[in-house]
């Protein structure tokens, strides 16, 4: 057993001189001593606002929005108001200026030109004439994804509608 003991006490020494010297060579973390992160500008942090005018709405009034690649938490955000303008008097804004809002994507978008009738839409709201949209769209891959706000005039009331509306693409919450 003593024989065996200078072994083993030899082995032991060099692990742990090995152990002191891979520590001493570690630098300390601390605020002054961080790593450099490898960062590019991100240039989806600031809203692309697609949508900013006044337009008459007689039958539909489409507006597209591209969302670009590796896109996370893109999000629609706006307000929108219809209402016809009259010479001398406050604009009328009421069930006879009602539009019916819908964001669709490229293929719902394109059933809807050929049948509005019988499309469908990612989101929509029906006939009214003062609202505010938050609609959070699926994430992109390496291509840009096409949107559409589309404008619908509500059956009945005035034949032309105006409408006021101010939207943006945003990202993240």
């Amino acid at each position: 057993m003593l024989r065996r003991f200078p072994f083993i006490f030899a082995v032991g020494g060099l692990l742990l001189l090995t152990a002191c010297k891979q520590k001493k060579q570690e630098v300390p973390v601390s605020p002054d001593h961080l790593p450099a992160l490898a960062t590019q500008p991100d240039a989806q942090s600031k809203p692309i606002v697609f949508l900013h005018k006044t337009f008459p709405v007689a039958k539909s009034v489409p507006f597209s929005v591209e969302v670009p690649p590796h896109s996370v938490i893109p999000r629609i955000h706006g307000t929108f108001q219809s209402f016809v303008p009259r010479p001398g008097d406050d604009d009328l804004s009421d069930a006879s200026t009602d539009v019916t809002f819908l964001l669709m994507n490229a293929e719902q978008y394109t059933d809807f030109t050929r049948n509005p009738a019988g499309s469908t839409a990612l989101y929509s709201v029906e006939a009214t004439h003062n609202h505010e949209v938050e609609f959070v769209l699926p994430p992109t891959n390496d291509s840009s994804v096409t949107y559409y706000v589309v404008f619908v005039s509500a059956a009945g009331g005035v034949p032309v509608k105006t409408v006021n509306a101010d939207f943006g693409l945003y990202f993240g919450y």
